[in-house]
């Protein structure tokens, strides 16, 4: 297409040009869903056999990186901070794990408000805060190999936090609007919710009995004599020996690339820890958003309705670091830290991932934001819920995390999946097909 004027540039310059666009095909909007795959960069958006081989192995391929990145970074990390700041491990994992792992959480919230002018934010964390609270449990209590005893306390401190957040969240949408003094709340009630941690310890003293509570602490495994870190020249020469069958030789050559990328661009938590963990976040929020990319772009051409995309597949990629972090805590024996992950995720999301943008974009505007937020109601419910689930499920045991405890949250995530599934098919609307000539502006 060729522009003969000065106006009609401007008009590409000023957007009118995608608006007018837009209203050709309004007809053809209002009646199918445009696929999630149109928020993400003009690639591989062709349905293509290749695309999606493809996708799949760099979707794995990235899932080995973020296990690396939290077990040999990010972990480590958190054991430094929390022995330089004398901080209990729940503590840090309901606050500075739950921010780091929560990272791409908060920068889709920033682009939804401040570029998409949509709800794709509240559409990420509501999806992603099932899979936090019942997969996460179900990961650690099946496949951890371990049973894990949880301190009651941070867990039911942070469980009444997350359906403070979720009950906050429901009264705010309520009316589909955001207000400033709404936004503000929310963030204001994340810092209340900081200063609690803070003096937790004071409030242990008043809140439990002096014999309950010693039986309760763990271990701190900084007590214990541990190996030094490994260098980075051991990290990146060392080489499998002759002792390792074929099946370890194979898999250190898979992921060595990855090992010696991480080696070079993240320092040694040795030396400098603080830096090693926002390096940490750096790659959790960069890897996440290229799997979330993939896996939409696997969805799109296998055929996965959008609205399921964003309750599962999305909320899938949004949430690999709290699962991968709170597994490897698991299995090193900070049980209360994974699950004030996982819970405390969730708090972080909704008070400062959606009320700081919010907050910062009607300053700026000086206007409500509007919000699309239909069966909120019945998605909120499933949340307080799946809260409750968990809670309970860990109450019966006496507070251990286990097979029981997996398997009561894996069924129950099975059950909020079929549900979900279920609900979205009644209302669905089809898929727009961006291929076709009508939206070949997206192609």
């Amino acid at each position: 297409m060729a522009y003969h004027n000065d106006a009609e540039w401007a008009r590409i310059i000023n957007g009118d040009y995608v608006n007018s666009i837009m209203r050709r095909t309004n007809d053809q909007v209002n009646n199918c869903t445009l696929p999630s795959i149109v928020e993400f960069p003009n690639l591989m958006r062709k349905k293509s056999i290749g695309y999606t081989v493809a996708c799949v192995f760099i979707s794995l391929y990235i899932f080995i990186m973020l296990a690396i990145i939290c077990e040999s970074y990010l972990v480590p990390s958190m054991e430094r901070l929390c022995y330089s700041l004398r901080m209990s491990y729940d503590v840090a994992g309901a606050t500075f794990m739950a921010a780091a792992t929560s990272a791409p959480e908060f920068f889709v919230c920033i682009v939804a408000t401040f570029v998409a002018k949509g709800d794709m934010g509240i559409g990420t964390i509501v999806g992603s805060s099932v899979f936090n609270v019942l997969a996460i449990a179900a990961l650690c209590g099946i496949f951890s190999g371990v049973y894990t005893k949880l301190d009651w306390w941070p867990v039911t401190r942070d469980c009444f936090w997350y359906l403070l957040s979720i009950c906050a969240l429901f009264g705010i949408l309520f009316d589909s609007q955001v207000e400033l003094y709404e936004a503000i709340i929310l963030v204001v009630l994340y810092f209340i919710y900081l200063i609690g941690l803070i003096f937790d310890g004071k409030i242990q003293k008043v809140c439990r009995t002096r014999d309950f509570a010693e039986g309760a602490l763990q271990e701190n495994p900084l007590d214990r004599k541990e190996d030094a870190m490994k260098s980075f020249k051991e990290t990146v020469c060392g080489f499998p020996t002759k002792e390792n069958n074929t099946c370890s030789k194979i898999w250190f050559a898979i992921k060595y690339p990855a090992v010696v990328l991480l080696a070079i661009t993240t320092p040694s938590v040795r030396s400098i820890f603080f830096l090693t963990l926002i390096m940490a976040v750096v790659w959790i929020s960069i890897l996440s958003y290229l799997v979330t990319w993939t896996l939409t772009i696997i969805g799109y051409n296998i055929g996965i309705p959008d609205s399921i995309m964003g309750l599962t597949v999305l909320a899938f990629g949004t949430s690999v670091p709290e699962a991968v972090s709170s597994f490897i805590v698991v299995r090193k024996g900070y049980g209360s830290m994974a699950m004030c992950n996982a819970i405390g995720s969730n708090t972080f999301d909704v008070f400062l991932c959606m009320g700081l943008p919010w907050m910062i974009a009607i300053a700026i505007d000086s206007k409500k934001i509007d919000i699309n937020s239909d069966g909120l109601a019945k998605t909120t419910g499933v949340l307080i819920i799946t809260g409750a689930v968990v809670y309970f499920s860990l109450l019966g045991t006496k507070f251990v995390l286990g097979k029981i405890v997996g398997w009561i949250c894996l069924v129950s995530y099975l059950a909020f999946f079929t549900f979900a599934i279920a609900m979205e098919l009644m209302v669905l609307k089809p898929t727009c097909d961006i291929e076709s000539g009508h939206y070949s502006f997206y192609t």
